[in-house]
């Protein structure tokens, strides 16, 4: 069987725009959606194949992806997290360990884990895993015992309703140096804060759209579910134009991002999240055949944070890309993956 004797059809009856949490976007709930992030796990241009996109990855756990989120998190939901400054994490994966072992001991009304706790989260977040020794457990005490105890008094006397960000003093700083001159950047902030001239257009923050797709083959017939959390939208309902807007942060210069586009595929990302917004925008407000535009909002994580707009170019790659993939998921699952997809009724 070849890809193109494969059909996919958008069922529009199961378009969702919703807000759900990263916690729920990432949990088992969700878990059998594909992402774009998960389409990358079986394209051969980015070293995938279909073992890496079928079995379960471990989760990926690094001071780079923390810090992505914090930019995220504080740029496009200030009002809903919270950077405290007197809580002061450790680095790396101690960071991770700090976080589980201080859930652990919060659910259990401890202040201080077991060894037992410490080996079973080491198993967990792969920080030495299956070699913790009496050393290791005291060191990793040593990088850990401050930030507990300086927690515990944060969370304490807090009676806020935002979500704590908690990171490591040089990151906090480096974050704040971002954070300031995204704020200070008109062209991000028009992006992020758009006006209209009677109707301000309607603007959407860390939105998951969810939508099943209709699989046709020559064999049979299924559904692939597909997922995606945009990080920024607007719907101008006045000039009928589309705006996604993706949050990225790199640490070379921007004028270096075309590359970091194709490295990782990004046009990709932004034609997929276009294209079902397209149907969300139709769907939910009645847009017909709108403009649709696209950019990624970038800050460096090096000295001096600056901060740019490179807008998408690659649409029709990006999205031929996704339909490839998406027919590539679907040819595995007709031969030898039959439990990813879901017989069609």
């Amino acid at each position: 069987m070849k890809l193109s004797e494969i059909k996919i059809t958008p069922l529009l009856d199961t378009l969702r725009l919703e807000d759900v949490s990263d916690e729920e976007y990432f949990s088992e709930k969700f878990s059998n959606y594909i992402s774009n992030s998960r389409l990358s796990l079986i394209n051969p241009e980015q070293g995938g194949c279909p073992e890496d996109f079928f079995v379960t990855r471990p989760v990926q756990r690094s001071d780079s992806l923390r810090f992505g989120s914090a930019v995220h998190t504080l740029v496009l939901q200030p009002d809903e997290f919270l950077l405290v400054d007197s809580v002061d994490a450790p680095t790396a994966k101690a960071h991770y360990m700090a976080e589980y072992l201080f859930d652990v001991m919060k659910k259990k009304g401890t202040k201080d884990p077991t060894d037992e706790e410490i080996i079973e989260a080491s198993n967990v977040i792969d920080y030495y895993k299956d070699k913790m020794t009496d050393k290791k457990i005291n060191e990793l005490r040593l990088k850990c015992n401050q930030y507990w105890l300086q927690r515990f008094l944060f969370e304490h006397d807090y009676t806020g309703s935002q979500t704590p960000v908690y990171l490591d003093v040089k990151s906090r700083d480096k974050l704040q140096s971002c954070l300031n001159n995204i704020e200070k950047d008109n062209n991000i902030q028009k992006l992020l804060h758009p006006e209209g001239l009677t109707q301000d257009p309607i603007i959407g923050n860390e939105k998951t759209i969810l939508m099943d797709v209709k699989v046709d083959s020559p064999e049979r017939t299924f559904v692939l579910k597909l997922k995606s959390k945009l990080d920024n939208f607007s719907l101008d309902l006045e000039s009928s134009i589309i705006t996604v807007n993706d949050l990225k942060t790199t640490g070379r210069p921007i004028i270096e991002f075309e590359n970091a586009i194709n490295k990782y595929h990004y046009h990709r990302e932004i034609a997929m999240y276009s294209w079902l917004l397209t149907f969300c925008a139709k769907k939910f407000y009645n847009m017909e055949n709108p403009t649709i535009r696209g950019n990624f909002l970038v800050v460096e994580t090096i000295p001096e944070y600056l901060t740019g707009v490179v807008p998408m170019k690659m649409f029709k790659k990006g999205f031929e890309e996704f339909k490839h993939l998406l027919k590539l998921v679907a040819f595995y699952v007709l031969n030898g993956y039959e439990s990813f997809g879901t017989d069609f009724q």
